[in-house]
């Protein structure tokens, strides 16, 4: 068994992160002040569509849930960490 890079991976994995940040950004802008589990519900079906596996599971589903429900802006780096507002 040999391992082979993908030399398209920068140029996949940057579309992917892009994917992730609209649906971060399209859930937190339609989502705001709704309750936790609304949020988390839509948040993982949203999450998951982007396909390639992606799943944002506990803890990190519940507390970006609630920070989008308290109102506070919240984004995706570049390198992937979940960030919001204080």
């Amino acid at each position: 068994m040999s391992f082979q890079m993908n030399p398209d991976f920068p140029r996949w994995l940057e579309a992917r992160v892009r994917a992730l940040k609209e649906v971060l950004d399209g859930v937190s802008a339609e989502f705001a002040g709704r309750p936790v589990d609304e949020i988390r519900h839509e948040l993982s079906k949203r999450w998951a569509s982007v396909g390639d596996g992606a799943r944002i599971t506990d803890p990190d589903l519940t507390t970006v849930a609630t920070r989008i429900s308290d109102g506070k802006r919240v984004w995706l780096e570049d390198d992937g960490r979940i960030m919001s507002d204080d």
